[in-house]
């Protein structure tokens, strides 16, 4: 039971990002994540983004730093990967379940609820919206092009929030994004 990571070669929000998996299971690449203070929201499917800069903290956590193609073969070998082809329908199994716990309807693009993990990213169309809300406590964040897109995502937002305390009592807590349709 080891976690890898390769080095950071992929930019992104100003910095270098590198891959972070395990060869045996997500609770132990959450687990390492956790341990070495790596963004709850840079899991993708099957392994977290981690930043240029957090090496030191990896390798106190017990993570092994090998080649990309190396880290490709653990993942592989350990049957977590999700190939690039798999990706979409994935994403769309994930958030078909999320919204089925919610019994939210119409499903929107990309749900993920609770504190890990990472939708799409916005797209570039009039109307959709990526949203953020990781405590209950503070504003959401909202990424949107237009107004149109804030209004709409103001609009998910009081949905899930209603699906999820009919549910639990809580406010939801997870990241979202939707527009209108293609």
């Amino acid at each position: 039971m080891t976690v890898y990571a390769d080095t950071p070669r992929w930019p992104r929000h100003g910095t270098l990002w590198g891959h972070l998996v395990s060869d045996t299971s997500l609770e132990e690449l959450h687990a390492t994540a956790a341990q070495a203070g790596v963004p709850p929201r840079s899991f993708d499917l099957d392994h977290y983004d981690w930043p240029m800069g957090a090496e030191t903290r990896l390798r106190e956590a017990g993570v092994v730093m090998v080649g990309n193609a190396e880290l490709t073969r653990r993942l592989i070998a350990g049957g977590l990967r999700i190939p690039a082809a798999r990706r979409p329908a994935a994403r769309r199994e994930r958030t078909r379940r999320a919204a089925a716990q919610l019994g939210l309807d119409p499903v929107p693009r990309d749900l993920i609820t609770g504190p890990i993990g990472h939708v799409d990213p916005l797209p570039d169309q009039a109307g959709s919206f990526r949203l953020t809300r990781d405590d209950p406590a503070r504003p959401p964040r909202i990424e949107a092009h237009d107004a149109s897109g804030r209004a709409a995502a103001r609009r998910m937002l009081e949905r899930l929030d209603a699906a999820s305390r009919a549910r639990s009592g809580a406010p939801w807590t997870g990241q979202v994004m939707d527009g209108p349709s293609s």
